[in-house]
């Protein structure tokens, strides 16, 4: 691809979204307005600026908080990527990212579009933190969806992440996830501790009445879970979260001012005095017992600790166990075990 005739390979655009992203980019320069309506020109979701094309995906302060909410409020403030217009933004942010956030940001500007396009002309507009949430639900079901249909060289290591597997003899595997019901307004999570028998040991449950975008909602689990290891005595604990985003940020200890790098932060300083606590990312098929506990939380108290299983993840525990007996083992992806 070429910008300003400059040729561009920072990420495989052999997907669906992003040739479909780009096609929707073009049109912003070929808006055409039907004859003889009178249009406000102000932004249709703030009402406060002129609108063009910067504004819409920049400085609208609704597409600023979208971008704090899905955890990329780092590439929106970066200098490197303040150019006048919005293609040049984009082509910078494409040259000097990874894919992983070239997807992330080009599937956010979707959504912000989508709003805007929703407020305009139905009335509707999703808040900040909704559309953040999104942004980050879609990109990881497509990354999960891509690295499934990836070269047959990585699905042995894929196979890996997709069972769930006995920790160690001497430690302790806690699996930990979040959920979002919707028209409830909470944000619940779950956590299940289980030894090298695969034998659940006890678990937690617990949900706030706030709705936290999907990164934010991950990273406050695991810092609960490593609370609660922490008043259990546990010191040799193996955490599992299906966040790729959250395993990375802690494993590449990036700091920011969002609200998901400061609870990052808090994260990498428990660590910092558990040093048999690790961090390990695995997909969500591993994780169903702890993403079962974070839905049914909603039908317990707040705060809901548990020594015996509960009914709603037996058949899970059973069928996981049995899985393992009759699969050997296989060296596991390293995990992340700061010093």
């Amino acid at each position: 691809m070429k910008h300003n005739g400059m040729e561009w390979s920072g990420m495989e655009w052999n997907t669906n979204f992003v040739p479909l992203f780009g096609y929707s980019m073009m049109e912003w320069n070929n808006i055409t307005i039907p004859s003889r309506v009178e249009c406000n020109l102000n932004c249709p979701v703030c009402d406060e600026e002129y609108e063009d094309e910067i504004h819409i995906f920049f400085r609208c302060t609704v597409a600023r908080d979208s971008w704090c909410a899905a955890g990329l409020s780092s590439v929106l403030h970066n200098d490197a990527y303040q150019q006048s217009n919005a293609m040049d933004r984009i082509f910078a942010v494409c040259s000097n990212e990874s894919s992983d956030i070239v997807g992330r940001v080009a599937i956010l500007l979707w959504c912000i579009w989508q709003n805007r396009n929703d407020k305009l002309w139905n009335d509707n507009v999703q808040m900040p933190r909704q559309i953040g949430r999104y942004a980050f639900d879609a990109w990881n079901d497509w990354y999960s969806v891509h690295k499934l249909q990836s070269n047959s060289e990585s699905r042995t290591t894929e196979a890996n992440l997709v069972r769930w597997e006995k920790p160690a003899l001497g430690w302790v595997k806690c699996n930990v996830d979040v959920a979002f019901v919707s028209g409830s307004g909470r944000t619940s999570m779950g956590l299940c501790f289980r030894n090298n028998m695969g034998q659940v040991m006890a678990g937690m449950t617990q949900w706030q009445q706030t709705v936290m975008s999907s990164i934010e909602g991950e990273a406050w689990a695991l810092l609960l879970a490593m609370e609660e290891a922490r008043h259990r005595g546990l010191d040799r604990v193996q955490f599992e979260s299906d966040s790729k985003m959250l395993v990375e940020a802690i494993h590449m200890k990036r700091r920011g001012n969002s609200e998901f790098l400061s609870i990052v932060h808090d994260i990498i300083s428990f660590m910092s005095s558990f040093l048999n606590f690790e961090v390990k990312f695995v997909r969500r098929q591993a994780n169903s017992v702890a993403h079962a506990l974070a839905r049914a939380a909603n039908s317990w108290s707040s705060f809901h600790r548990f020594e015996n299983i509960p009914l709603c993840i037996e058949h899970l525990v059973i069928n996981e166990m049995q899985n393992e007996h009759y699969h050997r083992r296989r060296p596991s992806p390293p995990s992340v075990c700061l010093q």
